[in-house]
């Protein structure tokens, strides 16, 4: 700061449209980036990647708004009930069920035997979703875990530092 007056470094601050400056928008989406990384990590750990269907759907994406920048935040839609469980009370949809039966071997593991692998596939599938309608399913978070390590108070550091860099420049 020592390199420009107080004036120039107002008149800098009266100029500086973080919207249009791309590479704040980087250290924006650098942080969703780690965001995204380390949710797919408490996948892992949780065990709850069974298909990698949700690990693969999960993307961050800043987007510049007039008033700054969005964070949207995309993935399949059932990840609420591995972030927060699902109560008993109603039957999951039955085709998620067969799809995640055909991606885990240790299910297919189960059907090798039989006659016609598709029917049992079903069979099981309706099996899974009726226990799960009957006694619900655990919460194994991984949003929230990931929102408590890359933190929001880290991204807005991370701006702040950027800001006043560029000012001092």
């Amino acid at each position: 700061m020592a390199n420009k007056t107080l004036d120039q470094l107002g008149e800098s601050f009266a100029n500086f449209n973080p919207v249009e400056d791309d590479s704040l928008l980087g250290v924006v989406q650098n942080w969703g980036n780690e965001l995204a990384q380390q949710m797919r990590i408490n996948l892992r750990v949780n065990g709850t990647n069974a298909s990698s269907a949700l690990d693969g759907s999960i993307s961050v994406l800043a987007v510049p708004t007039a008033a700054g920048f969005d964070i949207k935040v995309e993935m399949e839609k059932y990840w609420q009930y591995v972030e927060n469980g699902r109560l008993p009370g109603k039957m999951p949809p039955i085709k998620s069920i067969y799809e995640w039966i055909q991606n885990k071997r240790t299910m297919q593991f189960k059907i090798k035997n039989a006659k016609n692998r598709i029917k049992a596939t079903k069979s099981l599938a309706f099996v899974i979703a009726r226990k799960i309608g009957a006694k619900g399913t655990p919460k194994q978070p991984f949003v929230q875990p990931a929102l408590q390590k890359v933190t929001v108070a880290t991204l807005i550091e991370r701006m702040e530092s950027y800001i006043v860099d560029s000012l001092e420049k």
